[in-house]
């Protein structure tokens, strides 16, 4: 290469030029991957926010609780029935029930209180084809009735139903069944249970 000044520059070889360029390739990825570390290491130290929890801290979701835990059920002489697991679930929202008569046939029921109708409802299905949807409730005195009315599809009239729930003490529930046939006017008994809390 010839200067302004009449002396000439050495052309850099293609040798040279070859290991300009790789160690700038070199230079460049490494400062691509201290970049990445860096990210990496960011997202790593970010708090995880986990799973939501609307439920924890709403009374009305928690006002069944006194239904959890795992129960032997009697009538109200002593004679068992069956027995039940009542479990929390889904981060406090509801509760799941699963019953199991003393002649093994099997059932399940889905508790939850709704936000919308602002009510507690049960969704049941049994081993013996019965479902029965309790879509209203009220509470008395400490205790919860579950209602299923009949739906207005339904072919023939069906009773209305009712579960009452009472907490005798901390290790005993009493659930009453009842049935209707003149729109809540009067009720029948079908059982009296009383759920009590086995000891661990």
């Amino acid at each position: 290469m010839r200067t302004s000044f009449g002396g000439t520059i050495a052309s850099p070889s293609f040798t040279e030029v070859r290991v300009r360029v790789i160690c700038g390739f070199v230079a460049a990825i490494g400062l691509v991957a201290v970049a990445g570390s860096a990210r990496g290491q960011a997202t790593a130290s970010a708090p995880n926010p986990g799973p939501p929890t609307p439920c924890v801290g709403n009374a009305d979701r928690h006002r069944f609780d006194f239904w959890v835990g795992e129960w032997q059920v009697t009538t109200a002489n002593g004679n068992v029935v069956g027995s039940s697991s009542v479990q929390s679930m889904a981060g406090g929202c509801g509760l799941l029930e699963n019953w199991t008569a003393a002649n093994g046939t099997t059932g399940k029921s889905l508790n939850a209180y709704n936000p919308v109708s602002k009510q507690w409802q049960q969704y049941w299905v049994g081993q013996g084809g019965a479902v029965t949807e309790y879509r209203e409730s009220e509470w008395h005195d400490g205790s919860l009735s579950l209602i299923a009315r009949a739906s207005a599809r339904s072919v023939a009239a069906a009773p209305t139903q009712r579960l009452t729930f009472t907490p005798v003490n901390d290790s005993t529930v009493r659930q009453h069944g009842e049935v209707s046939a003149d729109s809540g006017s009067t009720w029948t008994t079908t059982y009296d249970f009383y759920y009590h809390r086995r000891r661990t």
